[in-house]
């Protein structure tokens, strides 16, 4: 593996809101410090657990320019862009480059039931017009689409195209992609349970919701990995896999994260609805599962 900036343990931070359910940003500063002095390579804001689609504008603007304020060029800013017509997610990178962004992420559009090769067709322009370096977020579960390798090879004509997060869950395809996309195009694990799995077949990096709540053991791991250190790395993992299990398989994940860090002493606030909000006897479930590590 080579080394770069745009590499390693990303932690997708959540976005705080205020007991009247508005956005606090003096909330962020918190979850920032921890999460750089863990040794996390990246901030990736404005993905699912940053609950993207429940902000307006005003409210997305104001919490990248916040972000980015606090980290100061210390680690690279990620920021999701995704909407329903490419030329909104076109918009939206724009407006994150004017902001400091290192970088954008994006999803195929989602919801109107695209066939694969429609939905590359409407990712192409998008990756043609950034003028930042562009992750390509593989997210079937969501957005109805598996974008597999051979489909996503052609867009490697656009200089922009970073990098994809791979979140299909094959437990194959960080290498079926590396195969297909060649090394000017970086492969990050975005299913946080198949962690380990993707590192050995040559991940370039991990884009963790996970690391926002137990960031020291996510970098642990991946710099064993980095390393090949693989006996150190299957330790790691064994005391981070439950947890991220247990993530996971529950649908109110984003509310978990949550809570979980609001019982540590970073309160978050609650998800906006329509999501689903975690019990107390899952956050009791995964806290005595984390244990004293974080």
């Amino acid at each position: 593996m080579t080394d770069s900036p745009l590499r390693g343990v990303f932690a997708v931070s959540t976005t705080p809101f205020a007991a009247d359910g508005s956005q606090d940003l003096s909330l962020l500063a918190p979850g920032v410090t921890r999460v750089l002095e863990a040794g996390v390579d990246g901030i990736l804001a404005l993905g699912a657990t940053g609950e993207a689609l429940a902000l307006d504008p005003a409210e997305r603007e104001a919490q990248i320019k916040e972000l980015i304020r606090i980290v100061d060029g210390r680690v690279p800013v990620v920021v999701g862009c995704m909407a329903y017509r490419p030329q909104d997610v076109s918009a939206m990178i724009a407006d994150a480059k004017a902001c400091g962004a290192s970088a954008a992420m994006v999803t195929p559009s989602f919801y109107g039931g695209l066939a694969p090769q429609d939905a590359i067709a409407a990712l192409s322009p998008v990756l043609a017009n950034s003028e930042l370096p562009v992750m390509v977020y593989n997210n079937p579960h969501s957005t109805g689409v598996d974008l597999l390798p051979e489909l996503l090879a052609p867009l490697r004509e656009h200089e922009a195209f970073w990098s994809v997060k791979e979140t299909s869950g094959e437990a194959t395809r960080v290498r079926e992609l590396r195969s297909a996309l060649g090394a000017d195009v970086e492969v990050f694990v975005g299913a946080d349970g198949l962690a380990l799995e993707g590192f050995t077949q040559g991940a370039s990096g991990w884009i963790a919701a996970s690391a926002w709540l137990t960031p020291t053991r996510c970098v642990q791991l991946w710099r064993a990995a980095h390393d090949r250190d693989w006996a150190t790395a299957v330790q790691v993992w064994d005391r981070l896999a439950g947890p991220l299990g247990q993530i996971e398989a529950d649908p109110a994940f984003i509310s978990l994260i949550k809570r979980s860090l609001g019982e540590l002493g970073l309160e978050q606030g609650a998800v906006r609805t329509p999501l689903p909000t975690a019990s107390d006897e899952a956050v009791a479930s995964l806290l005595e599962a984390l244990g004293g590590e974080r």
